[in-house]
This record gives C-alpha cells, structure tokens and sequence, in this order.
C-alpha cells in the first residue's frame, strides 16, 4: 500500500494524473487500485501499449479499463495499492504541495486508504483530526504484510507524562510517540463517524 505525497506538476493542488504517478522500470502487467471514497477501486494496468489520445497512439505506460492511458488523478493524501510478479524500483512523480497544509475527509463506517499529503513521516497524534470517535482504528501496512493496529481513545497512556490523555494508542493502550507513517506509506482508518485529518508540510 503506497500513499501519494505529491502533488502534479502544475501544482494546483488537484494531484497527479495516474499515468505519471508511479515511474521506474514497471513490468507489464503491474496493476494499481486507487481506493474510491464510497468504498471499491478503479484498476489500472501497465501495458506496453496503452492508448495516448494526445498523439493517436499507443505508449507504454498506466492504463484504464479501456486501455486507455490513465489521466484519473490522485490526490495528495490518498493511497493505492500497488502489485506486481516481478520486484522493480518504482518511483512516485511529482512536486511538495505548494499549501502549508492539506485537509483529507474520510467517509463514515468504511476502510478509507490515507496517507500523508507530503513526503515525511509523521505521527499521528501530531496532526490535527477532526470528528474522532472512541474505538475509531488506524491500521498501518508493514513492508513484509500484515498490520500494525491502533485504536483512537480518551485514555491512552503518555509515559512522558505519566498520565492518560486523549489520543492513538498501540495494543498496549499506550500513546503513540514514534512517527508510525512513514512518507510514501499508506495505511487503513475506519472511523465511526466522518472524520478529516490536516497534514502540515515539512517546509517551512
């Protein structure tokens, strides 16, 4: 699961086409699902022959259903899963948010894939959430599969502190202090009720 951390290369803050996003030596037949905000994916595959309208043409690169190259857009903070046979060096394209800030809504009661809008790692009790509910979860994807799971709570306990205080707590129902997501990585939330998450850019 890789979260988008760019912005295209206009930069109007509307993300990056599909077909520029993931670059590098892509094996055909390597396939990206971009989450939808009501639940499901839009597919794409990479194909040595995908169909460039701009030139009436056929290009290797990211394609829809259709065959068509991929101008859907992703954007900043928002995740997709990426598969394929063979290993290969892929690289996300394109430029920081020229923002300060990014503001990602979250739908109600359904796995949404997130990640940070900027290319940094971060932790999750350092940015700003709106709308969090007891028990809401947060599952963070790890290189080797699985998940590491945490939970949004009012007691979780601050060791600096020495007391309980609002906020993601691990298994142990400790407060999260490490920056858990990391930059490029993406990660499952399902809260109760809509939520949004404002990441902050890492350039001041």
């Amino acid at each position: 699961m890789i979260a988008a951390p760019f912005d295209g290369v206009d930069g109007d803050g509307a993300g990056i086409a599909i077909k520029d996003l993931v670059t590098g030596d892509i094996p055909d037949g390597a396939e990206m699902q971009v989450r939808l905000k009501a639940g499901g994916y839009d597919i794409y595959h990479y194909t040595a022959e995908a169909y460039d309208a701009s030139i009436d043409d056929f290009v290797p690169g990211w394609a829809d259903g259709g065959g068509n190259l991929a101008t859907a857009k992703v954007v900043p903070g928002a995740a997709f899963w990426f598969k394929t046979d063979t290993a290969c060096n892929a690289t996300l394209a394109g430029q920081i948010l020229s923002e300060a800030s990014k503001t990602v809504d979250v739908n109600a009661g359904i796995y949404s894939m997130i990640g940070n809008a900027y290319p940094a790692d971060v932790n999750p009790n350092d940015v700003v959430w709106e709308g969090l509910t007891e028990g809401d979860e947060l599952q963070v994807r790890l290189d080797a599969g699985g998940y590491d799971i945490y939970h949004y709570t009012a007691e979780a306990y601050d060791e600096v502190a020495d007391d309980f205080v609002s906020g993601w707590a691990d298994g142990g129902g400790n407060l999260v202090t490490a920056p858990i997501l990391n930059a490029g990585r993406g990660a499952w939330i399902k809260p109760t009720a809509a939520v949004s998450v404002t990441w902050e850019s890492p350039v001041k």
